[in-house]
């Protein structure tokens, strides 16, 4: 097999792993909306529906991207090597069959695994199954509740203690009260000024290295807060917002009420400034606008990642996404801009550090010289 037949290859299982993170995140979101819709009672059947969801989709993607690397392979022979043709075709093929099925296997695994654990927690004791589900997503885990304003940790993984009789006042980690208040995915920098200094001391203070912090909702009521990171590998975050997502299902029973705190501050990347607002000044109606937003940004985001992967790819490569997506983001800004910022006074932009945190792997520059930059 020569250089460049590797290279396409890998390339081809590159764009399958691809894909498969863009569709697991978009129906992610469709699950969520079929949770609050049709209620926990159904979530095993709401899971059974959008994983056959997500294979149909993947598969249609597969036969897209192979029809390209097709055309790829058949630059690389003359017509006088259609035996060198045909065998790279079959390469071609079982390669992103390969990551495909792979990827869908360990998805599918991971997820019943974690729903029987949950279902079946002694006691209600659905956080230490909760975190040790985390195991094969991130390096640590922790779950905290709220107690009389203050975070109690429950249950904890990797160099977390085990157990700890201080608590942490809530008003000391604007990261937590962040995903408490917003009901909604924070990620934050690990540093003592997110997550507070006792926390930061637990898990190791890093200004370079996020964060992850993910609510546990049950009926509508936060009943805890799952934290990740890791240190040498990447945090899958929509593995874990999956997992919280499950664990507030069957948890509901066994919830402890959450106090609000004053102020939302929603840290949707790294690289950008945090976004504040009032959030209890907000009506419930404004509320419900902000987290339909907070989806139709993450929707939109992972739906050019999986049916523009091709331009997504040339995007990164040549430092200007914007001008190899610039229809799709165009429509995404226009619709959000529409349907979202002019709706309320009190909307921010959560469309843009979607753009910049999932599409250009934090790297704003990536976007281009062209793109606008922020709706507001």
């Amino acid at each position: 097999m020569n250089d460049r037949t590797k290279a396409l290859l890998t390339d081809t299982r590159n764009l399958a792993r691809e894909q498969v993170a863009a569709a697991w995140q978009l129906h992610i979101d469709r699950i969520q909306e079929a949770l609050i819709e049709r209620g926990p009672e159904e979530i095993e059947q709401i899971f059974e529906e959008r994983l056959a969801a997500l294979a149909n989709c993947l598969e249609e993607q597969h036969r897209n991207a192979l029809e390209l690397r097709l055309l790829e392979a058949a630059n690389l022979a003359t017509s006088t090597e259609e035996q060198h043709r045909n065998a790279l075709h079959a390469r071609v093929n079982e390669a992103a069959a390969e990551a495909r099925a792979a990827a869908e296997r360990d998805l599918s695994r991971k997820l019943n695994q974690a729903v029987r654990c949950l279902r079946g927690s002694e006691n209600g004791d659905w956080s230490t199954e909760l975190v040790q589900a985390t195991q094969g997503f991130c390096d640590r885990a922790a779950v905290f509740t709220l107690h009389h304003g203050t975070l109690h940790l429950e249950a904890s993984r990797g160099a977390i203690p085990a157990k700890t009789v201080d608590d942490v006042p809530l008003d000391a980690a604007p990261a937590f009260a962040s995903a408490l208040e917003s009901k909604d995915t924070v990620i934050a920098m690990r540093t003592k000024g997110e997550l507070s200094t006792r926390i930061a001391s637990w898990t190791g203070e890093a200004e370079n290295w996020r964060s992850y912090i993910f609510p546990v909702a049950s009926r509508g009521q936060v009943i805890g807060l799952l934290y990740a990171d890791a240190d040498h590998r990447a945090v899958e975050s929509s593995a874990l917002e999956l997992l919280a997502m499950t664990a507030g299902a069957f948890a509901g029973e066994h919830a402890v009420a959450a106090q609000k705190p004053a102020e939302l501050v929603s840290i949707a990347s790294s690289s950008q400034k945090p976004v504040t607002v009032a959030w209890t000044s907000l009506t419930r109606e404004q509320q419900e606008l902000h987290q339909r937003a907070q989806r139709f940004a993450r929707v939109q985001v992972a739906e050019i990642r999986l049916y523009k992967s091709e331009n997504v790819k040339k995007g990164r490569a040549g430092r200007s996404l914007y001008t190899s997506l610039k229809t799709e983001i165009d429509s995404a800004r226009e619709a959000y801009h529409s349907d979202y910022l002019s709706a309320s006074d009190t909307m921010v932009d959560y469309l843009h550090p979607e753009l910049v945190r999932t599409l250009a792997n934090d790297d704003a520059e990536l976007l281009g010289s062209d793109y606008p930059g922020p709706l507001v």
